[in-house]
């Protein structure tokens, strides 16, 4: 590298891609992957007392300084067949396993203390000797110059005799019970050697004995990475902090994964470990992950039920019981070769989530059957199989012989007991079989009631059936209500009114509905009523009881007009509404929330309601002020129960999100659930928001709507979008991004770019509010995929970053940097002829934005500001030299622009400081030769803020450098420009530079020791 400035505008620019997956020392590596599966648990980068910083200072910090690759190493500028960088997760960044033999005591240290401080010198230095793999004939990865080395954590330093001294001391002080001195001595010995695991231990034995359980745990959390490979120790740390008491418990949960991880990487066979892990995984949602835990759960424990149970929970909260049905239909095929004493763990709560399995996926005639059969088979009767031939009904079951069972001919009264049979079925299983009953397609009234009555509803005793059984009630009650039997239905929900704190606002509703079907409206009247009681909220119920006035009834406590109805539903309510409706239940549930309710009042609230909590909403909105920071005021009142309405509407939100929407009827959906080829083939005009005419196989014209209850698409997403704003300048962050995501995934809007293109706007603004980085980067990406090729896509990226000023940080992530390398080969790829990119590329550019006839896009030329964006990423991650390169490919593009001869001139000064940059000066030369083209560009620029950046710029490079002498005058005039600068920012122009150089200035005085000077800058420029 020593031609000069000009004989690099002269040779044109050799450009070679880098290999991605190669190179990625010298990137910063993503802030998620920082640690095991992902995770990193704060207590270990959130310590507090001096054993927390003496741990990270001294063990932590060195174990990850063993672990850096040594390839991190600045690299040559413009060495041949150097690559570019780009991120990945190195091998030598990932934890090793360590070959620790340590032989840890077994005591419990709450039971057996004094024991195990005895015996606490027994298991120090010679206990904790190991060894890397690489160091067992396992040349692995590689050292500094490129030549094999050892991997993994280095050997534990072996303890001194001052350490000893100390941890001899600290125990005797701790049996002595003198625990402040105790901990001051086992710190002074941890700051000498963190390693050793006997002094962690003791440090939290001292923290439990003060009944400090928080640093008792830390504690011991920095022991066990002492120990890594003793799963005992894991075990324990799992325990305490799964009982542990806090407010923040998912991150003590997700702590208990880590250990758990711990354990099972030693043995994956461990089946305790991976049972309570998967356990965690669902109290934290995560359930996907607990599903898989718990299917290789039943490859190590085959037909182990606790396993089975928590399995068909799990997959039931994923809406996949088929998953659980499958394992079921499995071992019961196992079960049935023996007799039932002979497998004790199936029994009938096995039985009751089979036929819930079946209930979710609505197979009830298979479930029916598969009822019928294991419960013949737990009460001893599996030979009698004839039974299986009666399916019209169920006879098998009744209390008596007589008068149904003794017609069937293979039927011998005798051949088993009589509790085999009716009285023998539990009830659960037996409200079943009438539910199945009646929902089956035949619809069998007369059978299911046989079921129901067993409930006996008309007891109202002490010890009645009701009080043992009401979820029962609930759930025949409901079934009867969805086929619109309301007299049936009423038999069993107006016995519960007796049972305390059963009464709810879905009860309620359903009870009201009930008797307003029946024609018996002063019985609704009081339903509502209570209902309102109850939820003052609830806008569903003040809108009947309004149309109950309208008709003529008359009633006491609510004799107000129609509008006194509608204005007390704007009210502020005192009871929270839930922010999403529930879509997983419990085994133990009855009917599906969306089978409660009744054909002819599918949707949450009618058009009227709506449209009238719409109007005063946007009346709020004119007078609403964004400074009331109250989340209950009736604006976000009225908001929220929209958007909730919304929805809960399910036709917005089908399981596949690439469905269009084409209506509310069922022809409608029916033609959504089509491919989207079909349907391209059907649509014959299609537009956003507008009303579309498909022509549907029946040759009738389908009108696709643009409006739900009355109120257009475009309204109902700004109602989200406010909503989300408000949400998030009150700083409930998640919650504005749970509103924004809900419209996201909306078919509505999803399928509608204008609203896309608002939704993506809405997101990165709400992220603005929160300085949330990786929502900002995503976003961003957003747009540039979906804008491929289009500049302001690069500078918005840029721009949005603009808060990310730390080394670690999304910006210069590997995803962002791959993704935008990715953008530069599109581009090339699309500019050269044919017969080129089969010569240097194989593999096509990925284009992502298409055009109206559905083409993809190409580059019409290189954009200059997606190279200084790349640039830019390398430029952050210290890849100077590679940045250095995309910055003389924009150069060439754009000569004179000043920002690029700025960014060269940093990129090869930066490269000059390096360590290993070889010819450093001829390198300093040419950045400062760029430094002052920027300069002079700069200078000729009219706005004086412009000429202040360049004087403070190239002063602060001088001072970079240590050439204060050359600094000084430069930051003299930035100071002699801050009126005429002043004079600028009141046109909105620029930036003031004043008080930035002034502090230089005074850090340069006070240094040389020039204090006077110091004072005088300070006083005049720096006091507020």
């Amino acid at each position: 590298m020593s031609e000069s400035v000009d004989s690099i505008y002269d040779e044109p620019t050799i450009h070679e891609y880098p290999d991605p997956e190669h190179f990625a020392p010298n990137v910063s590596r993503h802030p998620a992957l920082l640690g095991l599966d992902g995770y990193v648990p704060p207590t270990l980068y959130n310590l507090e007392s001096g054993l927390g910083e003496c741990s990270r200072d001294h063990g932590t910090t060195r174990e990850r300084d063993s672990l850096r690759s040594p390839a991190s190493e600045p690299h040559r500028f413009h060495e041949p067949g150097a690559l570019d960088p780009d991120y990945e997760l190195s091998d030598t960044a990932t934890t090793q396993d360590e070959d620790v033999t340590d032989s840890t005591s077994e005591d419990d240290p709450q039971d057996q203390r004094f024991d195990l401080i005895k015996n606490i010198h027994n298991h120090e230095s010679q206990d904790l000797n190991w060894r890397p793999r690489a160091q067992r004939g396992q040349s692995r990865g590689r050292g500094r110059g490129g030549r094999g080395g050892k991997r993994g954590l280095r050997r534990a330093a072996q303890p001194t005799p001052e350490f000893k001294a100390l941890q001899s001391q600290a125990t005797i002080a701790f049996i002595d019970e003198d625990f402040e001195k105790a901990e001051q001595l086992v710190l002074q010995a941890l700051q000498i050697n963190p390693e050793i695991f006997s002094a962690h231990n003791l440090l939290s034995e001292i923290h439990a004995a003060r009944g400090d359980n928080d640093k008792a745990l830390r504690a011991a959390w920095n022991g066990a990475h002492t120990q890594p490979r003793n799963p005992e120790i894991w075990s324990r740390i799992a325990h305490l902090l799964t009982e542990r008491e806090t407010d923040d418990r998912d991150s003590s949960l997700r702590e208990a994964v880590y250990c758990y991880n711990r354990i099972i990487s030693l043995n994956s066979n461990e089946v305790e470990a991976r049972y309570k892990r998967a356990g965690l995984n669902r109290e934290l949602g995560y359930y996907g992950r607990a599903l898989r835990e718990y299917e290789q759960l039943l490859k190590q424990l085959p037909h182990e039920t606790s396993v089975l149970r928590h399995l068909a929970e799990t997959s039931i909260q994923l809406q996949k019981p088929e998953r659980a049905l499958h394992y079921y239909k499995i071992t019961i095929d196992h079960f049935r070769n023996n007799d039932p004493q002979d497998n004790p763990s199936f029994d009938w709560s096995d039985v009751n989530i089979i036929a819930e399995l079946h209930s979710i996926q609505q197979q009830y005639d298979e479930g029916l059957a598969e009822v019928k059969n294991m419960a013949r088979w737990l009460l001893g009767r599996r030979s009698a199989s004839y039974w299986d031939f009666f399916t019209k009904d169920d006879r098998e079951w009744d209390a008596d012989d007589e008068p149904r069972r003794i017609d069937v001919p293979e039927f011998e009264a005798d051949a088993y007991e009589i509790s085999s049979y009716g009285s023998g079925l539990p009830m659960e299983l037996r409200i079943k079989l009438g539910v199945f009953r009646i929902r089956s397609r035949d619809c069998d009234l007369e059978e299911a009631m046989n079921h129901f009555e067993w409930l006996d509803p008309e007891d109202t005793r002490a010890k009645a059936k009701l009080y043992d059984f009401p979820d029962l009630f609930r759930e025949a009650a409901n079934s009867l209500l969805e086929k619109h039997y309301y007299h049936e239905a009423l038999r069993y929900y107006e016995p519960l009114q007796y049972v305390s704190d059963y009464e709810d606002t879905s009860y309620l509703s359903e009870m009201a509905s009930c008797y307003r079907a029946i024609g018996s409206d002063s019985e609704a009247v009081e339903c509502y009523q209570h209902l309102i009681a109850i939820d003052e909220s609830n806008l569903n119920a003040r809108v009947q009881l309004s149309n109950l006035s309208k008709n003529g009834v008359l009633y006491s406590q609510h004799s107000s007009n129609t509008k006194e109805v509608t204005k007390r539903a704007f009210t502020k309510p005192n009871k929270k509404i839930d922010q999403q409706p529930k879509r997983g239940r419990s085994i133990q549930n009855g009917i599906p929330r969306n089978k409660q309710r009744s054909v002819p009042q599918r949707d949450l609230v009618q058009a009227s309601e709506a449209k009238l909590l719409f109007q005063h909403w946007q009346i709020l909105m004119d007078h609403h002020d964004d400074r009331d920071t109250n989340s209950n005021n009736p604006w976000m009142t009225c908001a929220n129960i929209l958007i909730q309405n919304f929805r809960q509407n399910k036709i917005f939100y089908p399981v596949d999100k690439h469905h269009k929407f084409y209506g509310y009827s069922r022809k409608a959906r029916l033609l959504a659930a089509k491919p989207k080829h079909a349907q391209d083939r059907m649509t014959e005009r299609q537009g956003d928001h507008h009303e579309v005419f498909v022509a549907n196989p029946e040759n009738e014209d389908l009108v696709v709507p643009h409006d739900y209850c009355g109120i257009s698409f475009d309204s109902w997403l700004d109602v989200f979008l406010e909503y989300a704003l408000k949400v998030a300048k009150i700083g409930d962050l998640k919650g504005s991004y749970e509103i924004v995501a809900a419209a996201f995934h909306a078919n509505v809007f999803y399928h509608s770019p204008h609203s896309l293109f608002q939704i993506h706007v809405c997101w990165f603004a709400c992220a603005l509010w929160g300085n949330d980085d990786e929502t900002l980067c995503n976003i961003a990406r957003w747009f540039m995929r979906e804008y491929q090729f289009v500049t302001d896509g690069y500078r918005l990226f840029a721009a949005l970053n603009k808060l990310c000023d730390g080394e670690n940080s999304w910006y210069n992530c590997g995803p962002s940097q791959k993704y935008l390398l990715r953008q530069i080969k599109a581009v090339d790829f699309s500019l050269i002829e044919d017969g080129q990119r089969k010569s240097f590329w194989q593999e096509k550019a990925s284009y992502s934005t298409k055009d109206r006839k559905g083409n993809p896009v190409q580059a019409g030329d290189m954009d200059v500001a997606l190279l200084m964006v790349y640039g830019h990423i390398l430029f952050a991650g210290r890849s100077y030299s590679y940045a250095v390169n995309y910055f003389l490919r924009a150069l060439a593009l754009d000569p004179t622009n000043a920002t690029i001869k700025l960014s060269l001139a940093l990129g090869y000064i930066h490269h000059a400081l390096k360590r290993q940059a070889e010819n450093r000066h001829n390198i300093l030369m040419q950045g400062l030769a760029f430094l002052l083209e920027y300069y002079d560009s700069r200078q000729q620029a009219a706005s004086a803020s412009e000429k202040q950046e360049a004087d403070f710029n190239v002063g602060h490079v001088y001072h970079l450098l240590g050439l204060t002498h050359q600094a000084i005058p430069y930051y003299e005039r930035c100071l002699e420009l801050a009126a005429a600068v002043s004079s600028d920012m009141l046109e909105c122009r620029g930036e003031d530079f004043s008080q930035t150089a002034a502090f230089a200035l005074q850090g340069l005085w006070a240094a040389s020791g020039n204090t006077a000077m110091a004072r005088d800058i300070t006083e005049k420029w720096l006091v507020m």
